[in-house]
Protein backbone atom coordinates (compact mmCIF):
# COMPACT_ATOMS: atom_id res chain seq x y z
CA UNK A 1 0.00 0.00 0.00
CA UNK A 2 2.86 2.39 0.79
CA UNK A 3 4.10 2.00 -2.80
CA UNK A 4 0.68 3.01 -4.13
CA UNK A 5 0.55 6.05 -1.84
CA UNK A 6 3.94 7.14 -3.11
CA UNK A 7 3.57 6.34 -6.82
CA UNK A 8 0.03 5.57 -8.00
CA UNK A 9 -2.25 8.22 -9.49
CA UNK A 10 -5.47 9.10 -7.69
CA UNK A 11 -8.42 7.12 -8.99
CA UNK A 12 -11.81 8.82 -8.94
CA UNK A 13 -15.18 7.06 -8.73
CA UNK A 14 -17.13 6.81 -11.97
CA UNK A 15 -20.72 8.13 -11.84
CA UNK A 16 -22.04 5.27 -13.97
CA UNK A 17 -20.22 2.53 -12.07
CA UNK A 18 -20.22 3.81 -8.47
CA UNK A 19 -23.26 6.07 -8.42
CA UNK A 20 -21.34 9.13 -7.30
CA UNK A 21 -18.94 11.65 -8.68
CA UNK A 22 -16.41 14.13 -7.31
CA UNK A 23 -16.65 17.80 -8.31
CA UNK A 24 -13.71 19.44 -10.05
CA UNK A 25 -13.21 21.73 -7.04
CA UNK A 26 -13.12 18.73 -4.68
CA UNK A 27 -10.68 16.93 -6.98
CA UNK A 28 -8.43 19.99 -7.03
CA UNK A 29 -8.48 20.22 -3.22
CA UNK A 30 -7.72 16.51 -2.76
CA UNK A 31 -4.94 16.57 -5.36
CA UNK A 32 -3.42 19.61 -3.63
CA UNK A 33 -3.56 17.98 -0.20
CA UNK A 34 -2.11 14.69 -1.50
CA UNK A 35 0.67 16.24 -3.59
CA UNK A 36 3.63 13.89 -3.26
CA UNK A 37 6.19 16.72 -3.24
CA UNK A 38 5.66 18.25 0.20
CA UNK A 39 7.09 21.57 -0.96
CA UNK A 40 4.31 21.81 -3.56
CA UNK A 41 1.53 20.51 -1.28
CA UNK A 42 -1.50 22.72 -0.61
CA UNK A 43 -0.96 24.51 2.69
CA UNK A 44 2.84 24.37 2.51
CA UNK A 45 3.27 28.04 1.64
CA UNK A 46 0.59 29.69 3.78
CA UNK A 47 -0.67 26.97 6.12
CA UNK A 48 -4.41 26.82 6.85
CA UNK A 49 -5.09 30.13 5.08
CA UNK A 50 -3.96 28.60 1.80
CA UNK A 51 -6.19 25.57 2.33
CA UNK A 52 -9.26 27.61 3.34
CA UNK A 53 -8.70 29.95 0.38
CA UNK A 54 -9.15 27.05 -2.04
CA UNK A 55 -12.25 27.42 -4.29
CA UNK A 56 -13.78 24.30 -2.68
CA UNK A 57 -14.46 26.43 0.43
CA UNK A 58 -15.79 29.52 -1.39
CA UNK A 59 -19.31 29.17 0.04
CA UNK A 60 -18.17 28.69 3.63
CA UNK A 61 -17.85 31.61 6.03
CA UNK A 62 -14.31 31.15 7.37
CA UNK A 63 -14.97 33.06 10.60
CA UNK A 64 -18.06 31.01 11.39
CA UNK A 65 -16.17 27.82 10.56
CA UNK A 66 -13.29 28.65 12.89
CA UNK A 67 -15.75 29.58 15.67
CA UNK A 68 -17.53 26.25 15.07
CA UNK A 69 -20.80 28.09 14.37
CA UNK A 70 -21.68 26.19 11.18
CA UNK A 71 -24.09 23.33 11.87
CA UNK A 72 -23.00 19.91 10.66
CA UNK A 73 -24.79 18.89 7.43
CA UNK A 74 -25.28 15.38 8.83
CA UNK A 75 -25.55 14.26 12.42
CA UNK A 76 -25.74 10.49 12.82
CA UNK A 77 -28.33 9.16 15.21
CA UNK A 78 -26.61 7.22 17.99
CA UNK A 79 -28.93 4.96 19.94
CA UNK A 80 -26.47 3.82 22.62
CA UNK A 81 -22.77 3.84 23.42
CA UNK A 82 -22.39 0.51 21.56
CA UNK A 83 -24.50 1.46 18.50
CA UNK A 84 -22.75 0.34 15.30
CA UNK A 85 -25.59 1.10 12.87
CA UNK A 86 -23.65 3.97 11.27
CA UNK A 87 -20.80 1.65 10.22
CA UNK A 88 -20.79 -0.52 7.11
CA UNK A 89 -22.12 -3.89 8.22
CA UNK A 90 -19.50 -5.81 6.24
CA UNK A 91 -16.90 -4.44 8.67
CA UNK A 92 -19.06 -4.83 11.76
CA UNK A 93 -19.57 -8.51 10.96
CA UNK A 94 -15.84 -9.30 10.66
CA UNK A 95 -14.48 -11.67 13.25
CA UNK A 96 -12.67 -9.75 15.94
CA UNK A 97 -9.42 -11.58 15.23
CA UNK A 98 -9.42 -10.15 11.69
CA UNK A 99 -9.31 -6.56 12.94
CA UNK A 100 -6.72 -6.84 15.72
CA UNK A 101 -3.20 -5.55 15.26
CA UNK A 102 -0.73 -8.29 16.16
CA UNK A 103 1.11 -7.86 19.45
CA UNK A 104 4.77 -7.17 18.66
CA UNK A 105 5.86 -7.35 22.29
CA UNK A 106 6.64 -3.69 22.85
Amino acid sequence: MYYYIQHAPIRWPEKEKHGLSVSEEAKSLIIGLLEKDRKQRLGQKNDVDEVLSHPFFKNIDRDMLLKKEIPAPFKPEIKSNVDLSNFDQKFVKLDLEESLVPDIGV
